[in-house]
């Protein structure tokens, strides 16, 4: 992981029993834990629900300094704390140094970990994170034109691509027991497909044209050489969140 002193921090130290954010408010600051252990409460109507506990090495309040949601969760210490305070300014600044891919594929991964744990998903202009004209990402795709009904690939497959839609739709359903449900519609700038890769798992669901579409292809080993351009602390957080997703609740 990169030296804290190289970026724009400072070291803090929390006293036991302090709440270090609160699920569903807007955060500025993360905190990178040297010491001590905190613990990750998630607010349900029936009462606060653990999560799990934090130590050190671990990136705590980031989820919503790259995504501009609220707090997933709430966190409080459970010792004495050291910590490295992050701040939105330094995480962006992490981020613009990273290929354009990289923010979107973290974006996803967290819009992934919010839908398992039912938190609101923040508004996402369709489009998003603008990768299709990046110089980096060009070199990464190949661009192909799919007919209506073209399957790209079908639930249960393995995954071997995923897909960023320059024009037309893709419907994205998934089949459970006799029933087949459409989960989203996507457009123009959406990436589909990239969960399977990230995380070695089956596809989730089926992705299908709706109508001519064009799409970039972005191949497994692609998907390695952008992971590999990664900031240490992002490439951090990409395991964590892999190992969230990957980790049955």
């Amino acid at each position: 992981m990169s030296s804290p002193s190289s970026i724009d921090t400072r070291r803090m130290q929390i006293p036991a029993g302090t709440i270090l954010m609160h699920q569903g408010t807007y955060g500025d600051r993360a905190w990178l834990i040297e010491s001590g252990e905190l613990e990750a409460l998630l607010e349900r109507p029936e009462g606060l629900k653990k999560l799990g506990v934090i130590t050190a090495g671990a990136v705590v309040g980031e989820m919503a300094l790259i995504d501009n949601g609220t707090r997933s969760a709430t966190v409080r210490t459970i010792t004495s704390v050291t910590a490295v305070e992050l701040t939105r300014d330094t995480f962006q600044a992490m981020l613009r140094k990273s290929p354009p891919l990289i923010r979107y594929l973290l974006e996803s991964l967290i819009a992934a970990i919010r839908r398992n744990y039912g938190l609101p998903q923040p508004e996402r202009v369709d489009g998003g994170t603008d990768i299709r004209s990046s110089t980096s990402f060009q070199t990464l795709a190949e661009r192909r034109m799919f007919r209506p009904g073209h399957v790209f690939f079908r639930q249960n497959d393995e995954g071997m691509a995923a897909y960023l839609i320059q024009s037309g739709q893709v419907s994205i359903h998934r089949v459970t027991g006799f029933e087949d449900k459409e989960l989203a519609r996507l457009g123009p700038g959406r990436i589909f497909g990239e969960l399977a890769l990230l995380t070695n798992h089956p596809r989730a669901a089926t992705a299908t044209a709706v109508e001519p579409t064009v799409c970039e292809i972005i191949r497994k080993e692609a998907f390695a050489q952008a992971l590999s351009a990664m900031p240490p602390i992002l490439k951090t957080l990409t395991r964590i969140y892999i190992k969230q997703l990957s980790t049955p609740r």
